[in-house]
């Protein structure tokens, strides 16, 4: 269809396209009518009711001009159109239609673009979060394979730690200060033997103090020239004269005077003490008779919630004193703590101090304590000593600094340990009661208390255990790792 030397080519119709009067060919309706703008040979297709709504093109594409009206092609024409009765025959045959936009392209929106672009960015995510599992996979197995190989070495020391401590064990009691020119673990100078020769032992001071009780060997590099490579710290006391030997106090005169202190020592008061006592000399005798007023045998422990016997023997473990008559519904006495908790008010509340596991051990052959090595706590209670204090410090003082010790020698090279009861009273200002002197030693017995650590990059591992020395061996009654 030509019209004003404009060429259009109607491409289809979808509903109709009448003409409403047939002499004038240019007048028509148009419902839905799709053509092709081809002046400038753009050849595209629009759909005049859709095309301009829904696809935002500018502006209508045709306009029709009736008796000084213009009507656009995209609309249906109303009561004012070119059909309606107002328009006279005339008006209609005066109809032409002039298009209005000429030559602009139309862009129909590509759907699909946006779909792409979100598929895209997820898989970048996704992408992102694989490379970054992998990376930290990578991490963490170096740190796991770092942590493994210095756990080893820590191992490794620890074992060496061992090693140093049966050797120590093995060998103390013939060491004598003039024997050996060392250069000791806790850095002694050198000294002449009494052959005139050198002779480098870096263990002697460890030694002599081993021969005193107790010894320590701080933070000991394996490799001297490479001590990034870990360090052992070994300590060695001996364990059956720092606590008092529980299964040894039957009942009798010492052992009365021994739970007096300690009972004392803790806080306990008077009214609880002789139930404790009782109930001990019950549960460790073979009979079957209750002592005292206050004691428990079997038919006392039938009657509980839970029955048990009663052991009629020595004692495995410490731990079992919490089992005896009264001590076990209260298990401040063992333990430490308020004895009395029920108690709302709290200035009645009764604090027992460090508690019956502090003074006692299931190791020892002699009712002694060594005065070289006990705690200052299990010091008061010795009798002679009998809880005093200022007594009790100067000893501890004492046997730390060796300020009033003398020397035969080079000082350096000599223990600062009490040698015996002589030694001990001459260091002592005021001396010590002679009560004290039958329940002091002053050397390791047999048994053996051990704690060997080992540390390498920021790791450490810990043995604790018992030992016992006979002849050239070490036995080990007791071994506990990293405790």
């Amino acid at each position: 269809m030509t019209f004003l030397g404009f060429g259009f080519r109607v491409s289809g119709f979808s509903r109709t396209v009448r003409a409403i009067h047939a002499g004038l060919p240019h007048t028509f309706i148009a419902e839905r009518f799709a053509y092709t703008y081809t002046k400038y040979g753009r050849g595209t297709d629009f759909d005049s009711d859709t095309d301009f709504d829904s696809d935002c093109f500018a502006c209508p594409v045709l306009d029709l001009e009736c008796g000084g009206k213009r009507y656009s092609a995209r609309r249906r024409f109303g009561a004012d159109g070119p059909e309606s009765g107002a328009a006279t025959r005339a008006q209609r045959g005066s109809c032409h239609r002039t298009p209005k936009c000429v030559g602009l392209p139309f862009h129909r929106k590509d759907k699909e673009s946006g779909s792409a672009l979100i598929i895209a960015l997820w898989t970048i995510a996704l992408l992102s979060l694989l490379v970054m599992s992998f990376a930290l996979d990578a991490m963490l197995e170096g740190k796991i394979n770092v942590y493994v190989r210095q756990r080893r070495q820590v191992d490794y020391l620890t074992q060496s730690g061992i090693s140093i401590a049966e050797m120590l064990l093995l060998t103390y009691k013939n060491a004598t200060p003039a024997s050996t020119s060392p250069t000791t673990a806790t850095g002694a100078s050198s000294q002449q033997t009494a052959a005139g020769g050198d002779e480098d032992d870096k263990w002697l001071q460890a030694k002599l103090d081993l021969q005193h009780g107790s010894a320590k060997v701080n933070a000991y590099a394996i490799e001297p020239d490479k001590p990034e490579n870990g360090v052992v710290t070994v300590e060695i006391t001996s364990a059956d004269a720092n606590k008092w030997p529980i299964n040894l106090l039957v009942k009798g005169d010492i052992a009365d005077q021994i739970w007096e202190n300690i009972l004392n020592v803790i806080g306990l008061p008077m009214e609880y003490q002789e139930e404790v006592v009782d109930s001990w000399y019950d549960w460790l005798d073979a009979d079957s008779t209750i002592t005292g007023r206050s004691g428990a045998e079997d038919e006392y422990y039938n009657d509980l919630d839970k029955p048990y016997k009663v052991r009629n023997g020595p004692i495995s473990s410490v731990a079992e004193l919490e089992m005896i008559r009264g001590i076990r519904d209260r298990p401040a006495i063992f333990s430490g703590g308020v004895l009395n908790p029920e108690e709302k008010n709290k200035k009645a509340q009764v604090r027992i101090q460090f508690g019956l596991k502090a003074f006692f051990d299931i190791y020892g052959e002699t009712v002694k304590i060594n005065v070289n090595s006990a705690e200052l706590e299990v010091l008061l209670t010795v009798p002679g000593i009998d809880g005093d204090s200022l007594l009790a410090n100067a000893i501890i003082e004492e046997r730390r600094t060796g300020a009033n010790r003398t020397t035969s020698g080079d000082a350096s090279a000599e223990s600062l340990l009490f040698k015996d009861w002589n030694d001990l009273n001459t260091r002592i200002p005021g001396g010590v009661p002679s009560e004290a002197e039958p329940f002091l030693a002053y050397a390791p017995q047999k048994y053996f208390e051990i704690a060997v650590t080992g540390e390498a990059g920021g790791i450490s591992h810990q043995i604790k255990a018992v030992a016992i020395v006979e002849g050239d061996r070490v036995r080990y009654l007791r071994w506990r790792e990293d405790p």
